[in-house]
């Protein structure tokens, strides 16, 4: 099944996420000898494929030496050793290159974990967890506009990774706990705002629509 939301989702709220928090056991793939050219990374230990890199990643390319220090959106995987990547934020025609350098160091870090962790919890909050846990059931079919989901499920996530963090940190953690704190009353804010259409037989059209307020019926 597909999350809700991706890691360049959790980017685009908060810029320096992958700065305060890299969870090394949630770490893909990392290493050396990196290249970056338009929108190619190219390295020839990269295992983008074995590792299972996807779109939505977030890929860091680092080098002091050529003032290359950020976070890019992983657009899709060429192969073992190239993915496309682009600054987080852009779309189609508008998608911003990376800049262009050599000897980078890159580290692909996730939070999978979190994400799928807050799929479940929304198909829940849906009363949808009993279809879920049908093996023959598939998101990508069944629920239309996929993403109408994605701002909840971010706000879900950034709550949980915060919460971890500030809870790990003692009395260090004030500012994890504040931001941890934000996003959960965000999270109740934006999942009550969600109508979630729900087709059952893939006709394109919804048999119902589900929100926190009601489960209505549209079709027999």
């Amino acid at each position: 099944m597909a999350n809700f939301s991706t890691d360049a989702d959790l980017l685009k709220w908060e810029p320096a996420l992958f700065r305060e928090i890299a969870l090394d056991h949630q770490c893909l793939t990392r290493g050396e000898g990196a290249s970056s050219q338009g929108y190619e990374v190219t390295t020839p230990g990269g295992e983008f494929v074995t590792r299972r890199i996807r779109p939505g990643h977030v890929i860091h390319l680092s080098n002091p030496d050529q003032s290359v220090d950020g976070y890019y959106e992983v657009m899709s995987v060429e192969s073992e050793t190239q993915v496309l990547a682009a600054v987080v934020g852009g779309q189609g025609e508008d998608w911003v290159p990376l800049p262009t350098a050599t000897d980078l160091a890159f580290a692909i870090h996730t939070f999978d974990p979190q994400h799928e962790e807050a799929r479940w919890a929304l198909l829940a909050r849906f009363g949808l967890e009993m279809d879920a846990s049908d093996g023959a059931s598939d998101l990508e079919r069944w629920i239309l506009e996929h993403r109408s989901l994605r701002r909840a499920s971010v706000a879900l996530v950034l709550a949980t990774v915060y919460h971890g963090q500030a809870a790990c940190e003692d009395g260090a953690g004030g500012g994890l706990r504040c931001k941890a704190e934000h996003y959960a009353r965000l999270y109740e804010d934006e999942v009550a705002k969600v109508r979630l259409h729900v087709d059952r037989d893939a006709d394109g059209r919804p048999d119902d629509v589900r929100s926190l307020a009601s489960h209505r019926l549209r079709r027999d």
